[in-house]
């Protein structure tokens, strides 16, 4: 071997000897990032649902504070044709799956001088019931 031979040898730089199937990803990596994608992915869907489950629950608690709105200015209408000691009947019908009470129940107009105490419950389709209580006196 000649000095000349021995520097140009050295010059280059060494062959990397590799398999044809080490170049790609390993199965650890593979694992790792469907594992992240498949948590993101339940995280989004989970937050989602919530999200609608939250908005159907307030638009139905809306709802119900609509109805016993109007439920309670079907009374307050009806209490206005009141006479002491006579009687006012309430016509309000609740929408479909709603159901309204009154306490107490008979309609009976309190004195000139005093005021009754009167609670209205609406209850929704999926059972929630909601309260109000309101004072009514003979006009």
């Amino acid at each position: 071997m000649t000095l000349d031979h021995a520097l140009t040898r050295r010059a280059r730089p060494p062959r990397r000897r590799t398999r044809s199937g080490d170049a790609g990803e390993t199965l650890v990596e593979i694992v790792l990032t469907v594992l992240v994608i498949g948590i993101t992915v339940t995280a989004l869907v989970s937050a989602l649902a919530t999200s609608a489950a939250a908005g159907a629950s307030h638009r139905d608690s809306v709802r119900a504070d609509t109805v016993i709105r109007n439920y309670a200015e079907s009374v307050k209408a009806a209490a206005d044709t009141c006479t002491a000691g006579g009687t006012y009947h309430v016509d309000f019908t609740p929408p479909t799956g709603y159901v309204a009470t009154i306490s107490p129940t008979g309609g009976t107009c309190p004195a000139v001088t005093t005021t009754q105490l009167v609670t209205l419950q609406v209850t929704t389709p999926v059972g929630i019931a909601h309260t109000m209580q309101i004072r009514i006196r003979t006009p």
